[in-house]
């Protein structure tokens, strides 16, 4: 009998939820907290935000541990737990970063750092990329442990400094030096984001299992200087821009990676018809022939997840008008699909310059090549949530063509989710790193409800 009445009590701890409309205020004046500390990236000084979130958990009777990078003591992470009962069960990992890009006030409608809670949204930098996130985990956490919730899987929370700039200081730092407090068996990091616009007129949530790589070089002439009153040919410059010219001008091949292959197979299945044949089609060498440029130049981020890119991102050359300066340089930023190796890449790029004046100076060699299952329970459930939630909206695997933390983990075979669960517009993807960041106070509780939920699901008994 006494058997019965446990298993009975921790049937209805799984199923109970918190009074969300109770929870309300406290998650806004959470965020509207967070968002006012200031963890521009650079100068990346989270120390206010960690002991913030230390202050958080020592109330709330949360295990945690902070962590001081020495080479830098602005850098900090912060590590909490709810243990598990089963150790022999890897963690989920709840990681979200601390510090934002800068803003240029002058730009701003609104005061970035104000947190500011206006006809149910909230305006600040972070309101999406990615203290949202941060703010849904620790709901999740301390409302599960508020319950007297035991998980069967350990969750741990994890938030961390120089993700911006993917500083050797961030998650790299913790993943090198202290794996043994982490090493997960999935990771919910950012990546993607629900939709209503984004997707051929389908309302959808992006869940991110791979990206692309980001792989900067630079290009570099040197030469002779000379007058600027006595123009010769061949000079630095001129050869950088010819070389440059031919790069941006570059179209270079489509290509079809499985995870984009199976995100537009979902799509095609959604959108019936014609035009989802095509695009269940699109790994076919034809259809790609016919329609993959179509297709690719249906918007700029389609088009980048269906080819490797360059950007031209800065130039460098001269120090007075009337002097032909001996060097030229430029920044490429190339971001490479999954499978592609960096050194392959360069090889190509050499011969569409076909000019050995132009030397390439690799700057950050990217090495991961990980693609997360989309098979995994934690994927699953999490897609069942999201439906939950928005049932018109459809859940599907995607690469991001941004860098997240998520590649550190990748990159040691972790399996690794990346989605913030809101349902937003274009425009508001915009504004990340842009202008007058904002969140809506209903897309701040729905994702906290599917991150509460999820969690219990994924971390507690089989279902």
């Amino acid at each position: 009998m006494k058997k019965i009445i446990l298993i009975t009590c921790a049937l209805i701890l799984i199923q109970a939820e918190p009074n969300w409309e109770k929870a309300r205020n406290e998650t806004v004046n959470l965020f509207q907290e967070y968002l006012r500390i200031d963890t521009s990236n650079p100068p990346g000084d989270v120390r206010l935000a960690a002991k913030w979130f230390a202050d958080i958990f020592g109330e709330e009777d949360i295990s945690f541990e902070i962590f001081t990078v020495p080479q830098d003591p602005r850098r900090m992470h912060v590590l909490a737990e709810l243990t598990g009962m089963n150790p022999e069960l890897k963690p989920l990992l709840l990681l979200n970063h601390m510090d934002v890009v800068p803003v240029d006030i002058n730009y701003w409608n609104e005061k970035p750092f104000d947190g500011e809670l206006r006809d149910g949204v909230i305006y600040g930098r972070g309101t999406i990329d990615m203290k949202s996130l941060g703010i849904m985990h620790l709901m999740a956490l301390m409302q599960l442990h508020r319950e007297g919730w035991r998980p069967e899987r350990t969750i741990k929370f994890l938030a961390v400094a120089d993700e911006e700039i993917l500083g050797p200081l961030g998650t790299s730092w913790m993943i090198e030096n202290h794996w043994d407090k982490l090493d997960p068996e999935w990771v919910w990091d950012e990546g993607g984001v629900g939709s209503l616009d984004s997707f051929s007129g389908m309302s959808a949530f992006a869940i991110a299992v791979a990206q692309k790589k980001s792989f900067w070089v630079e290009a570099v002439v040197e030469g002779k200087s000379g007058h600027g009153m006595r123009p010769y040919k061949d000079h630095p410059n001129e050869i950088l821009v010819k070389a440059l010219t031919k790069i941006v001008n570059w179209n270079t091949p489509l290509e079809i990676a499985p995870v984009v292959d199976e995100m537009f197979n979902r799509m095609g299945e959604r959108i019936g018809g014609g035009q989802g044949l095509v695009l269940k089609s699109l790994d076919n060498g034809l259809v790609r022939y016919f329609a993959g440029g179509t297709i690719a130049n249906s918007s700029v981020t389609t088009n980048a997840m269906l080819r490797n890119t360059i950007s031209l991102t800065m130039l460098n050359s001269g120090y007075k008008t009337n002097i032909i300066p001996e060097k030229a340089t430029a920044t490429l930023d190339i971001r490479l699909l999954p499978h592609v190796e960096p050194e392959d890449f360069l090889e190509d790029l050499k011969l569409v310059i076909n000019d050995d004046r132009v030397q390439f100076i690799p700057k950050r060699i990217p090495r991961n090549k990980h693609v997360s299952s989309w098979e995994t329970d934690f994927f699953n459930i999490l897609s069942d949530e999201l439906n939950r939630e928005k049932p018109d909206a459809l859940a599907m695997p995607f690469m991001t063509i941004g860098g997240t933390d998520s590649q550190f983990f990748q990159a040691k075979g972790v399996d690794c989710y990346g989605l913030i669960p809101i349902m937003i517009t274009e425009k508001d993807i915009q504004s990340i790193h842009g202008i007058d960041e904002s969140l809506s106070v209903e897309n701040l509780m729905m994702g906290t409800r599917i991150v509460y939920r999820t969690i219990k699901r994924v971390c507690g008994p089989g279902e």
